[in-house]
């Protein structure tokens, strides 16, 4: 922009002395000019604890609009499961920019708290060292899930899997998968279908929450559940994953390995991701918590 005010400047002030005349009183010369810019983030006007109390999609728009230092200001106060949440309702690309001047031991904290697929594909946006030095600071468990994540292709059904899902056994009974479920489900990204596994981790089977609440209490899973579930292979391909979900109106579909195993799920909306622009993904309900 300099440089075009540059190349405007000379001509007219040439123009003018040709003709003898000085500028016109009502004009401002461009030595006095300073241009604004046009993209100047906003400043933050309320208390930060106004904002942290806000829904993590309000949260994410704010934080989207800030100047850094306020940006980091409101990031310093939220707790990490706070954080970790607006993370993920922002682009992939913004993710890396809102964690920019946090120290690394917290970032690792954040990782944990966020879902195994959305922790993936923010580390996948980050340099390998870095990407690296941040796992190597997270739980052992947690490390292991966003580590098989990473191996697969992003646009592959193991790219955008998520490994919080719910199995139980086919032995167990209605009652006792209820419970068990009360007491093991809260991390799960979606318990709309409960998956049925052996000992060895192949999936048998799946059913719905409702078709569980209204099965006999007594009835074994192996009675209710459905034995031929719809599944993918985690290096088909997202368009094809989004196909087979509207094709069999499901919710999720599960991954699984040549030896059937259960690797993780695919939500409908993270399958959609390509189709669908992630902001506009980002404001769809929430159907799976």
């Amino acid at each position: 922009m300099t440089y075009l005010r540059q190349l405007v400047k000379k001509p007219v002030e040439r123009l003018l002395s040709l003709v003898r005349k000085d500028p016109p009183s009502n004009c401002i010369s461009w030595n006095h000019v300073e241009l604004v810019s046009r993209d100047q983030s906003s400043q933050l006007r309320v208390p930060v604890t106004q904002i942290t109390d806000l829904h993590p999609a309000d949260v994410a728009e704010i934080l989207s609009g800030l100047n850094q230092l306020d940006r980091d200001q409101v990031l310093d106060q939220m707790d990490i499961k706070q954080v970790a949440d607006a993370l993920e309702e922002v682009e992939p690309e913004f993710q890396a920019n809102l964690l920019e001047h946090m120290p690394d031991e917290k970032i690792a904290d954040v990782l944990e708290e966020m879902a195994p697929d959305e922790a993936a594909d923010l580390l996948a946006g980050m340099d390998k060292e870095r990407s690296e030095d941040l796992l190597a600071l997270m739980a052992g468990e947690d490390a292991a899930d966003v580590r098989s994540l990473l191996s697969y292709p992003d646009d592959t059904a193991g790219g955008i899997m998520t490994t919080e899902y719910v199995t139980v056994h086919p032995e167990m009974t209605a009652t006792e998968a209820i419970q068990y479920l009360r007491e093991n489900a809260n991390e799960a990204e979606t318990i709309f279908y409960v998956y049925v596994t052996g000992a060895d981790g192949r999936l048998q089977g799946v059913f719905s929450l409702k078709r569980l609440i209204l099965a006999d209490p007594q009835a074994p899973v192996s009675s209710f559940m459905t034995r031929r579930a719809v599944t993918v292979q985690p290096y088909i391909g997202q368009d094809e994953v989004a196909r087979m979900i509207s094709k069999y109106d499901l919710l999720a579909i599960p991954v699984i390995d040549p030896q059937e195993r259960l690797l993780g799920i695919v939500t409908s909306d993270d399958a959609l991701d390509q189709i669908i622009p992630t902001a506009w993904k980002k404001r769809l309900p929430r159907i799976f918590h």
